[in-house]
């Protein structure tokens, strides 16, 4: 079923929305100006069908190329321009029509104003009432030329006057809204950045981009449950960097940050997308290898370590850097504390038989 306004996209139901408000005041202005004409407020030869046969033509071709999504092709989405355009070009052929109410009438032009005073910027709306006004001053010189005798000139200047000093207070007021539109749109976005600065604080490591030790332990609780319900294999690794105290005392700090750093780019190209890679504390990482055989996880943690071996360092060019693991798999029914301590007994393994080295738990 056709819709007049979907709902998806949001942006276009607005634009729609706004347009469907135009023609709605049209629909007023019209009313008004056959009131006129029956009140002898208007010329009695006003044409009022034809004007406003024309004119709602004009907005159906928009409302069509807004709902159909072709004017998002324009640099103008919403027609703005063009539809206040023929709004003033409107009321501009109004007023020819007028007699004793041309200046109340003049109030047309303002609410053709004001449907762009929260679209277009402090330019644009200062063209727009250049048009206005260039409009206007058409009109006056047309009735003048046409019909000296009728025209009253202080009347025309006064209008002219009235017209233009409301014109700049659009454009004032126009520029401080759009102004304030844009602060807090900036304000919307530097908060969503914030937000999005804080959610990324919450769940990763600042010095190495890896996921932290809380999040690691929300995720293995979920992983967990997973691998009980769907009886899926599931292998935890452990991972200690090898005489890592050395290079602090030895290098600095700094190297120390450059060698964790290195180590966590490495695992994280070298690693599934699906393997939970997270700095545990210090120079401790684990890695969950979810769906994941006995031989991949063990042949994956040797990989690392044989590329942790063979990294260089600008700091120490003699700095050979390895790692020791423990890796274990999870049992049915086991808690996180029971998987954790049996890769961390599987790692002190590992430490104990030398170092540099990935041994799993159960031992044989």
């Amino acid at each position: 079923m056709f819709n007049l306004i979907p709902a998806e996209p949001p942006e276009r139901a607005i634009r729609l929305r706004r347009q469907i408000m135009a023609v709605y005041s049209y629909c007023l202005l019209w009313v008004g100006t056959i009131l006129g004409v029956e009140l002898s407020a208007f010329a009695p030869d006003t044409p009022h069908l034809m004007i406003f046969s024309v004119l709602f033509a004009i907005n159906l071709v928009f409302f069509l190329l807004i709902r159909s999504g072709l004017s998002e092709r324009l640099g103008d989405p919403s027609l703005t321009i063009l539809q206040m355009a023929t709004g003033i070009i409107l009321t501009t052929v109004i007023l020819h029509y007028t007699r004793e109410l041309r200046g109340a009438m003049l109030s047309i032009y303002f609410m053709v104003m004001t449907f762009g005073i929260f679209a277009l910027d402090r330019r644009r709306q200062m063209a727009m009432a250049g048009f206005t006004l260039f409009c206007f001053t058409t009109l006056q010189v047309y009735e003048w030329l046409e019909t000296p005798q009728q025209a009253i000139f202080s009347f025309l200047i006064g209008h002219w006057i009235i017209l233009a000093l409301i014109l700049c207070w659009f454009i004032y007021m126009g520029g401080y809204i759009h102004n304030l539109q844009n602060r807090v749109r900036d304000q919307r976005e530097n908060l969503r950045d914030a937000h999005s600065r804080l959610e990324a604080i919450a769940v990763r490591d600042d010095l190495t981009g890896l996921y932290n030790r809380r999040h690691f332990l929300e995720r293995l609780e979920e992983e967990l449950s997973l691998a009980n319900r769907n009886h899926t294999p599931l292998y935890l690794a452990i991972i200690d960097l090898d005489h890592f105290k050395r290079v602090n005392d030895n290098y600095g700090h700094h190297s120390g940050d450059e060698v964790l750093s290195r180590f966590a780019r490495i695992a994280s190209q070298g690693l599934r997308k699906s393997d939970l890679l997270a700095r545990y504390g210090g120079e401790e990482f684990v890695v969950l290898f979810p769906h994941a055989t006995e031989a991949a996880s063990e042949a994956a943690l040797e990989r690392l370590r044989s590329g942790f071996a063979e990294q260089a360092y600008s700091f120490a060019s003699d700095l050979k850097t390895t790692f020791s693991a423990g890796l274990t798999a999870f049992q049915p029914g086991e808690t996180a504390d029971q998987l954790i301590k049996r890769a961390d007994s599987a790692l002190y393994e590992a430490k104990s038989r030398g170092r540099n080295q990935v041994v799993q738990l159960p031992l044989s």
